[in-house]
């Protein structure tokens, strides 16, 4: 029979890793044992003794909290996401019923300033003739804008940040001081034979908070925008 001195040392002797191991896989162990139960304590992180038990409502009780800050994240993030679609579909379905190019574009205008509440915005539409179109949008030679925008205009990507300041100049020539971040997209026509769109505009985007647009966030309300445009903008190019 072990004397109190050999458990003693046994007990100094077990890796605490293998009782870790051998309650996660015996999950029911303390389910009989209610006095074992009662009499462990554990250091509570207010100071202090807890009971096992205790000390497991209490952590069922702060998961609960981070499930429910998840869980209102969800939501919040729901409700924004739905309100966005709402304006994207008002805009579609405005420039869908615009009778003439002018419709076209001051209706596009009028959902960045009214419902997007947009601080800048600018539609460059590469055309031979450069010319004002309304207050944000305006046709110019391709080859003129590569002088200002030539980087934009060959990314693959939305670009989401701080502009260069030919580049803001260019962009945003009325509002170029409040700008501190832009989104700028490219809009490219379908092609239904090679698949390879031509571009035919820029789509810029600016706030006058430098944290607004960063590298790395979600792109897909603009982008929608922009493949909208894309499938739209060629019907109204003529005119200019």
């Amino acid at each position: 029979m072990p004397t109190p001195k050999s458990l003693f040392k046994q007990a100094a002797d077990l890796d605490p890793s293998h009782v870790e191991e051998y309650l996660a896989s015996h999950p029911d162990f303390f389910s009989d044992r209610d006095e074992l139960l009662r009499n462990l304590q554990l250091p509570h992180i207010h100071g202090g003794d807890v009971s096992l038990v205790e000390r497991q409502v209490s952590l069922l009780r702060e998961r609960n909290r981070d499930i429910r800050k998840q869980l209102d994240a969800l939501i919040d993030a729901g409700t924004i996401n739905n309100d966005i679609f709402a304006k994207c579909q008002r805009l579609v379905l405005a420039l869908m019923e615009a009778k003439d190019s002018s419709e076209f574009y001051a209706a596009l205008e009028l959902s960045f300033k009214r419902d997007f509440k947009c601080q800048a915005y600018s539609l460059i539409v590469f055309n031979d003739r450069a010319m004002q179109i309304n207050h944000f949008a305006y046709s110019v030679p391709e080859s003129a804008a590569r002088e200002h925008v030539g980087a934009l205009m060959k990314s693959k990507k939305p670009m989401l940040g701080i502009l260069r300041p030919a580049e803001q100049d260019f962009l945003f020539p009325h509002s170029t001081e409040k700008v501190k971040s832009a989104a700028v997209l490219s809009v490219k026509a379908p092609s239904k034979t090679t698949g390879v769109g031509e571009q035919i505009a820029l789509l810029a985007i600016g706030s006058m908070d430098p944290n607004f647009f960063q590298p790395g966030m979600g792109t897909l309300f603009i982008g929608f925008i922009a493949d909208v445009l894309a499938r739209q903008l060629p019907a109204h190019l003529a005119p200019y």
